[in-house]
């Protein structure tokens, strides 16, 4: 085995830790920078890094890919002198400007390159008949890693063979032996690896596991079912085995990698044949994905439409709940996400649609936003400059850039509150991995936990989705858990028995686990002790009495039985009921539709962050589980706050909440002023003649235009806008018969996609979320008033003209440019996109 680590590089590491894991600003968003080819230099670094800083970023996570056709000169092999030189640099770079640096242990994902041997390559397992007998080879699968940038090209490495792991990373290790370069984690990618299912000594680590051979038993691995009570067990033993394998070979020796210099990990656990739950709980920052375009039934929200649920599946908490679940338990203040994958076409997207799927990341337990993501670009490069091929886009070159800052700054405000509070969920919920391995996998054989589409089989299946469905409607909160996490939780006593690994960490009230009918015997066990011991042990619908696994099965039934003898089951249909009695009762706020997550700030008070996903209007008096009087609420769009006071009986308050709408609600008086919901009491629609003028924007700027009917300028006869990508300024007067004498709400309608308004001269900001709202300040309106609206549409329509006149700007390498339906890009084929005000526009008041 390669070196790996030496003790002077691990003394200084460790020293240095605890302040390198303090400087970093986490509460703003991160994004991933891919830099094509590494064909990156100094200056044009320093320059991305100082326009990322003001635009709100808190990071960049480095990853080398493909290059662009015609750099080729440029390019720098993968952790050359030469790349090491610039890394230096850029962290440098990172730190003057306030933003920290994290970087992939490899190009492209997964882990594998050029130092991976054919040896220390993946493996998979062939199997033949020969006289009676079930004879097996080891093979390569000859994968080799996906996207790679030049150096970095190679066979992807066994995640089951520590040695093959160590041998991989002795690369960054002799590199990083030798400089402290500033980067903050090393990450690792979602498990994207195919069909291996097999390592050299796969049978001796199996009998050191298991405790009993294989060989006799080879031929159950050659069936594409299980059918005998043997054959399901023994299925289950080799799953659980490459879950050993990948916890231990692999994700321990990773970790502890960048532990031992001074890192931290960031782990996308989703896509491996394992229990993800433990892989997640090993790293530092558990990361999740949200990844596709989904249907939100906020008025006006827009899904795309040429994205292919039934093929990538629809993004859902219960996903996020994998990353989020263990770190709650576990106590890790971070969980990360790669954000926005592919959340729409490219040139499409927008900032509306990215916040819904943010505030839902935030109820998921996500804390730290990675956005998917940011080409590295230089300002040479003419529009659209260098890209990655999946969206979303957030770099300099995107339509929304100028408006990026005000998400940033949500997402700052949001999650600076939500970094520093402890989860408060009532229940946690195992999930049933012991029944689902008791099966033959559909992928290479394997059960591949897959975060795309969970609704193809897999840990989620329907029945366990209807329970967590019943839960959400019932407004619980919950975390999932694994069964190796449920041994290290302890009994604390307060008022009643809750279940926690130590002080200061999340506690819980109750334990469900959804039907089954195998469990392992510490399993049940443990579920015993909780019991006695007054802890409520919920099973849905029948009391497992198999045992996991083949050896001694007989033995280890009966002792299943016998620990779970005094407990019963619980029908579904009495599940909440029986958790009401038990004391455990759902929020109001989710009983009505909304979604929320509860934490306890670190003044040891209840704080909500509560947003409205759905379609309807929120607009009544609600229960908290709360025993306060006080409150103050917090809208973190506008960042400002004041306090409100129960009615009628405790955490008894009044909530007006639109669709799209986000707010923090968190006991005690913070505040002296008093919070004012919106009252509507008159709405004036504004009518009449609109001057339409384009201020700025490509390939040019279209004629001035008048209208009476805000329609898209794109398809404007009067104009010649079809292909504009830039600003409009819509101009108007109207007359109020009733000028109010406190605030109110401009309500502009549709917008395509973000506008910057002034009324009288006096600039009330810019409307970029559902619903596109902004207050005005009382003594702004008069009987007589102008209205400027600034409009930002997408490059849609620019990238259309580019693809018709057949511009040469797709040049990339691997897999070059492609649409989200992972066809190659044609823009020729679109129609013109709607752009501008659409409204209707209304004053509220």
């Amino acid at each position: 085995m390669k070196r790996l680590f030496n003790s002077v590089s691990l003394l200084l590491f460790f020293i240095g830790f605890s302040l390198q894991a303090q400087q970093y600003n986490t509460a703003k968003p991160w994004a991933y920078w891919w830099w094509p080819g590494s064909a990156v230099n100094e200056t044009d670094i320093a320059n991305n890094l100082k326009t990322y800083a003001e635009a709100g970023f808190g990071g960049m996570h480095i990853i080398p890919i493909y290059g662009v056709k015609g750099e080729e000169e440029n390019f720098i092999p993968y952790m050359s002198p030469r790349w090491l030189e610039i890394l230096d640099f850029t962290t440098k770079e990172a730190a003057k400007n306030g933003m920290g640096i994290d970087m992939s242990l490899g190009t492209g994902w997964p882990f594998g390159g050029s130092n991976v041997s054919k040896e220390d390559g993946a493996k998979k397992v062939e199997f033949s008949e020969k006289d009676a007998y079930t004879e097996f080879v080891t093979v390569n699968t000859g994968q080799k890693v996906k996207r790679a940038a030049p150096g970095g090209e190679g066979l992807v490495i066994d995640h089951f063979d520590s040695t093959a792991v160590a041998n991989y990373l002795s690369l960054f290790g002799e590199a990083f032996d030798k400089k402290n370069y500033g980067v903050r984690a090393f990450y690792n990618d979602s498990y994207e690896v195919y069909g291996a299912n097999w390592t050299n000594d796969f049978l001796a680590k199996f009998e050191k596991l298991r405790g009993y051979s294989l060989k006799e038993y080879l031929s159950v691995l050659t069936l594409s079912e299980a059918k005998t009570e043997k054959e399901k067990r023994i299925w289950a033993d080799y799953h659980q085995t490459l879950h050993d394998l990948v916890l231990n070979e692999f994700t321990k020796t990773w970790t502890g990698f960048a532990t031992q210099y001074g890192k931290i990990s960031r782990n996308e656990a989703h896509g491996s044949p394992a229990n993800i739950l433990d892989l997640y709980a090993l790293s530092d920052v558990p990361e999740t994905e949200f990844f596709g375009s989904k249907p939100y039934e906020i008025p006006g929200y827009r899904q795309d439409p040429d994205y292919d649920p039934s093929r990538f599946g629809t993004p859902t908490s219960y996903v996020m709940k994998l990353a989020s679940s263990p770190a709650h338990i576990k106590g890790k203040k971070l969980v990360s996400s790669e954000t926005a994958t592919w959340n729409a076409n490219h040139f499409k997207g927008s900032l509306s649609q990215l916040k819904p799927l943010i505030d839902e990341s935030f109820v998921s337990g996500v804390n730290h936003i990675f956005y998917h993501g940011l080409p590295y670009s230089p300002p040479s490069a003419a529009w659209p400059g260098w890209l990655f091929y999946a969206s979303t886009n957030v770099n300099q070159n995107s339509h929304f850039f100028e408006q990026l800052p005000l998400l940033n700054r949500y997402i700052e405000v949001c999650q600076d509150k939500l970094q520093n509070s402890t989860p408060d969920n009532d229940v946690l919920v195992l999930l049933p991995f012991s029944d689902l391995w008791h099966s033959v996998g559909p992928k290479a054989k394997m059960h591949m936990v897959d975060v795309h589409n969970i609704y193809n089989g897999g840990i989620f299946s329907p029945k366990l989705l209807s329970l967590l469905d019943s839960l959400t409607a019932a407004g619980l909160s919950y975390d999932f858990i694994s069964d190796d996490q449920l041994y290290d939780l302890n009994i604390v006593y307060e008022k009643q028995p809750y279940l926690r690994i130590k002080e200061g960490l999340a506690k819980y009230k109750s334990v469900i686990i959804p039907e089954s009918e195998y469990i392992k015997t510490k399993t049940a066990a443990r579920l015993k002790y909780f019991y006695e011991n007054g802890v409520p042990v919920i099973f849905e619908n029948q009391i497992p009495t198999k045992s996991f696994g083949f050896k001694d099965f007989v033995k280890n039934d009966e002792r299943v039985q016998n620990s779970l003898s005094a407990l019963k089951p619980v029908r579904n249909e009495e599940l909440l009921t029986v958790l009401m009695n038990l004391g455990i009762k759902g929020e109001h706020i989710g009983k009505l539709g909304l979604s929320y997550l509860r934490k306890i700030n670190a003044e040891g008070k209840t704080q909500y962050f509560i947003t409205n996903l759905s379609s309807k209007e929120v607009a009544k008096t609600i229960s908290l589980n709360s025993a306060s009087k006080d409150f103050t609420v917090f809208n973190p769009k506008t960042e400002k706050s004041g306090f409100i006071q129960s009615k009628s009986g405790l955490g008894e308050i009044d909530l007006y909440l639109l669709p799209g709408e986000s707010i923090f609600i968190t006991e005690g008086k913070k505040v002296n002023n008093s919070w004012q919901w919106p009252k509507v009491k008159r709405v004036k629609e504004i009518e009449g003649k609109w001057q339409v003028d384009f201020t700025k924007g490509e390939p040019f700027l279209p004629k001035s235009y008048q209208t009476e009917s805000l329609e898209s300028w794109a398809t404007e006869t009067k104009t010649d806008a079809g292909y504009y990508d830039g600003y409009g300024r819509y101009s108007t007067e109207f007359d109020l018969i009733t000028v109010p004498e406190g605030n109110a709400i401009l309500d502009l309608g549709d917008v395509r996609e973000s506008a910057r308004v002034k009324i009288n001269g006096v600039e009330l900001g810019t409307a970029w979320f559902l619903p596109f709202q902004l207050e005005i300040p009382a003594g702004v309106l008069k009987e007589r008033n102008s209205l400027e609206v600034i409009v930002r549409n997408t490059s849609a329509n620019r990238i259309r003209l580019l693809d018709e006149q057949k511009v040469n700007w797709k040049k990339f390498y691997d897999i070059n440019f492609v649409d989200i339906t992972y066809e190659p890009f044609d823009a020729t084929k679109w129609k013109p996109q709607a752009s501008g005000l659409l409204g209707p526009v209304r004053i509220i008041y």
